[in-house]
């Protein structure tokens, strides 16, 4: 599983153990935690930066080098 991504002058490429695509939906609880205790993070798709809003689904993914990570369904469905 990987996505990859061009940037300017190179291909940005990164490799993921597993993803869950249904992983869980954002709320205001949800929300309310991770601003409270991580400043923010994981309050957006990590690889396109898409802000999620209440009631869309999020997924979890764990590259194989790094900690997890938020990704929305369409980042979701591109990991082959």
């Amino acid at each position: 599983m990987k996505l990859s991504r061009q940037i300017p002058a190179r291909t940005k490429t990164i490799e993921f153990n597993w993803c869950k695509k249904d992983f869980m939906v954002m709320d205001d609880a949800y929300r309310t935690i991770r601003t409270k205790h991580r400043k923010g993070t994981m309050l957006s798709c990590f690889w396109c930066g898409h802000h999620f809003e209440n009631g869309e689904l999020m997924a979890l993914a764990q590259p194989k080098k790094d900690l997890n990570k938020m990704l929305c369904q369409t980042c979701a469905n591109k990991l082959n």
